[in-house]
């Protein structure tokens, strides 16, 4: 196995060369499980000490064999390869090297992957190497500062069409195998390179105009017809026009092919002139509402200039790329897409999971040191993309929009084709906006956790405001916020919600701030701090606030602050500061007013779900569910037929029926019995019937012709979903099939999590009180030394025993946290979870008795 690349042995790898080209030579042809690649690498050893006059380096290489290791015309020994690392000795002023090789096909996904489609049994190829798998695809030197032009040969089957980095210059007569030739692409970091090979469809083409590349969208045959193709292109299309004004910086590149590719573990990447977008996220394009597929899109055309233009030089950076494409996806979205509140959608999606995991034990900064690639894939993408966007946001509202747009210009002008730091971009806004950046940047790039604010008010009996101060529990952080004054609109039919009446700016830094301003104002219903989402903080109500907040359920007329204060009232939940059956409450009573986008629909049932599920002692689950559902279907009768918002609302419906009434009335949806139909304009869709099949399995009220049905029926995810719904099933030779496929070797990581994920449900504590012990000495052992770090993590988590919230769990996972045989992050995720879970206990603990809202 071969040995991740350090940064100190990148920095001295890079002080001593210099690659000038890279020309790949990959045959498809060569096995049925392996492929032959051969690299000439034309590189330059650099003026060293002459002392060192015989400086050596290394290349990386993980191949199956060797065939051939030429170093300047020598052989070289390939027993010399040790670890995934070729030995370069003697190294000249000037240096050809070529290794021919046979590699492996990747069973993990990473390298050269395979897929044949069950629809027709055409096979597939697609090969990417993010973030440290070019080494089992060609000879290399594998890190981001050693940037070179690429040029690529294939040898592929007949029938096949090939789509890569550089533009296509020879290929073979169309229905024949043979040799394709593609252009140089131009600085390339070893591992974007791709190539994604096969019988694929052209399905819709976009001519290049004098400010846009050309799109070309590709799909396999068995979805040639999907609604979402021609909107794939359309948003990549906007988006890229968005990004090149917004920047004012041209596209770095005249072409861009998007493929959707089967078995993709994203919904979507990018690299140069490539995007990937997962089957998954085709599905969902099929739906012009689905404002979450234009902020993905959105977000990998943002790499085309952060990420591919300029990237940072090493994985401490790796943020850098994430977060402003998650940036300028949402300006993007909000500007040019159609999507007014989709600051409001990052709010009460990403930027709620950025709070909750900047607040778990172990919380890394956005930006800080690592040794490897490795390293820094085992941070929380909520911290490096949605708290990283967070901040650049921040900074705008700081320095201004003008600044923040001069800054990135003169930053992508400046350092294009290269490798850069943190220090040079901060740098760049700094000279952009006039004043020295170097302070905000460590505050909040290299400094973990998340600061609460809270309002301390001294209200006079006449409701006068005598003195106001903003309080901060560390870290404490400088913070330009707005503090919004709401109240009471009353219309016909009585009190509705608060409306604005003013607004304030305050600079807050330190413990306590006072904000002289509030002083002799009268107190309004409600005061809310972060008004209009402008920093990256929790945030807490006085008593008369919340109680106001609740009262009108939320709904200010401003989408922005209506996110901030329900991610308020999620985390006082989480944190046993606020009773979980009366948030669940709340957002049944949100839902009965008939307000509010679908995003918020969505994410508020999912926490209200969470709620019942978890948070509320389990004598409440039942009730709240069933309130819960009961809402979601009289929301969905009333909202616009056809809408996504409606369609929303049924799947909420589907998720959470408790009752024998709402599951039998849930069974006749599925069997479209006339007796039993949804709302006039509810179609049975793919969602609805996953969410539905979902519940039902889990009450042993699915059958396996149901499952048998959807897989047929769904041909990108009914794999996935069938193997969950079986998990959920109520019975022990369900959960121990599940848990045997979860950890079995060579199963690939979107099967694994599937089975995983269905097998802690709640509800079912004490049919799973064996399993807790399994995951501690059976699962941990494995994940912990038989998987790759990220995929160990990730099933760690869905393997986690969350659901037997009680101190024997908390006691199992103290052991293990102190087990020297663990690996370092199984360690992380145990730490995380114990938080999470004790979480948990405090909240039942809390609040044990049924609230008089909720009674």
């Amino acid at each position: 196995m071969a040995t991740y690349l350090t940064h100190a042995e990148a920095i001295a790898r890079a002080s001593l060369l210099r690659v000038d080209s890279i020309g790949v030579a990959l045959d498809l042809t060569a096995g049925t499980d392996t492929f032959r690649s051969r690299t000439e690498i034309r590189f330059a050893r650099l003026a060293v000490d002459p002392d060192t006059a015989d400086a050596a380096a290394f290349a990386d290489l993980d191949a199956r064999s060797v065939r051939q290791i030429l170093l300047n015309g020598k052989s070289l020994e390939s027993g010399s390869i040790a670890d995934g690392r070729l030995p370069l000795p003697g190294l000249a002023t000037d240096n050809v090297l070529i290794v021919d090789a046979d590699f492996d096909h990747s069973q993990s996904g990473a390298g050269l992957a395979t897929f044949t489609d069950p629809a027709d049994g055409s096979d597939f190829a697609l090969v990417t190497c993010f973030p440290t798998a070019t080494p089992r695809v060609f000879c290399c030197f594998d890190q981001p500062d050693l940037r070179a032009d690429l040029t690529l040969t294939v040898t592929a089957p007949a029938g096949w069409e090939c789509v890569a980095n550089g533009a296509v210059i020879e290929r073979p007569a169309p229905g024949t195998g043979g040799t394709w030739r593609f252009a140089p692409a131009r600085a390339m970091k070893p591992y974007e390179f791709t190539l994604c090979a096969g019988p694929y469809v052209t399905a819709a083409r976009v001519a290049a105009t004098a400010a846009n590349p050309e799109l070309t969208v590709r799909c396999r045959p068995a979805l040639a017809e999907s609604a979402g193709l021609p909107r794939i292109a359309e948003i990549v299309g906007r988006a890229v026009s968005a990004h090149q004004e917004f920047l004012g910086v041209p596209c770095p590149y005249d072409r861009l092919d998007i493929v959707c590719a089967p078995e993709l573990s994203p919904l979507a990447m990018q690299l140069p002139a490539v995007m990937y977008v997962g089957e998954s996220l085709l599905q969902r394009a099929a739906d012009a509402q689905d404002d979450f597929v234009a902020e993905v899109l959105a977000h990998e055309a943002a790499h085309l200039w952060f990420g591919c233009l300029v990237e940072g030089a090493w994985w401490d950076d790796l943020w850098l790329a994430e977060a402003m494409a998650s940036y300028l996806s949402y300006t993007a979205c909000t500007h040019v897409l159609g999507q007014p509140d989709a600051w409001a959608e990052f709010a009460m999606t990403g930027k709620a999971g950025a709070y909750q995991t900047d607040s778990l034990p172990g919380s890394q900064p956005v930006s800080s040191p690592v040794d490897s690639a490795a390293s820094a894939l085992m941070r929380h993408p909520a911290i490096a993309y949605n708290k990283g966007a967070s901040v650049i946001r921040q900074l705008a509202a700081l320095i201004g929009d003008e600044a923040m747009r001069a800054g990135l210009a003169d930053y992508l002008t400046r350092f294009a084709w290269s490798a850069t730091s943190l220090s040079e971009l901060v740098g760049c806004w700094s000279t952009a906006s006039g004043r020295d950046l170097t302070g905000w940047a460590r505050q909040w790039l290299t400094e973990p956790g998340v600061a609460t604010l809270r309002p301390e008010l001294d209200v006079a009996p006449d409701g006068t405001i005598r003195a106001a101060a903003v309080l901060q529990d560390p870290p404490l952080r400088q913070h330009r916020i707005q503090l919004g004054a709401y109240e009471h609109r009353s219309s016909h039919h009585g009190r509705t919600g608060l409306t604005r009446t003013h607004v304030l700016c305050a600079e807050v830094s330190g413990s306590r701030t006072v904000v002289s301003e509030l002083a002799g104002q009268q107190m309004p219903a409600a005061l809310v701090l972060n008004d209009s989402d402008l920093t990256f903080a929790r945030v807490r109500f006085d008593e008369r606030s919340l109680r106001a907040l609740i009262d009108a359920t939320v709904t200010l007329g401003d989408p922005l602050t209506e996110a901030v204060c329900w991610n308020a009232l999620w985390d006082m939940v989480t944190s046993a500061e606020l009773d979980p059956a009366e948030f669940a409450g709340l957002v049944s009573r949100w839902l009965d007013v008939g307000a509010g986008p679908a995003t918020t629909a969505e994410q508020l049932m999912s926490r209200a779900t969470a709620a019942a599920d978890r948070y509320a002692y389990p004598a409440r689950r039942g009730p709240l569910l069933q309130r819960q559902a009961d809402a979601a279907l009289e929301a969905a009768s009333r909202a616009e037929p056809g809408s996504r918002r409606q369609r929303v609302l049924a799947t909420g419906f589907a998720a959470s029926a408790d009752s024998q009434d709402q599951l039998a009335a849930l069974r006749a949806w599925l069997n479209r019995a006339e007796a039993t139909q949804p709302p006039r304009g509810v179609t049975v869709t793919l969602d609805l019937r996953a969410a539905a099949l979902a519940n039902l399995a889990a009450r042993d009220l699915a059958t396996t012709a149901d499952l048998a049905a959807y897989a047929a029926a769904d041909p990108v995810a009914g794999d996935t979903l069938t193997a969950t719904c079986a998990a959920r099933r109520p019975g022990l030779a369900a959960k121990d099939t599940a848990w045997g496929a979860a950890l079995r070797a060579g199963q690939s990581l979107r099967l694994a999590r599937a089975h995983a994920e269905g097998i802690w449900v709640p509800g079912q504590e004490s049919l799973l009180e064996p399993f807790r012990d399994r995951y501690f000495t059976e699962a941990l052992p494995a994940l912990s030394h038989g998987r790759d770090a990220r995929t160990a993590q990730r099933l760690a988590r869905a393997l986690y025993p969350s659901i037997l919230a009680d101190d024997a769990t908390l006691a199992a996972t103290d052991r293990q946290i102190e087990h020297s045989d663990l690996s370092e992050p199984i360690r992380a995720v145990l730490i995380e979870q114990r938080a999470v879970l004790h979480g948990v206990i405090a909240a039942r603990a809390a609040f044990p008795a049924p609230s008089p809202a909720t009674a």
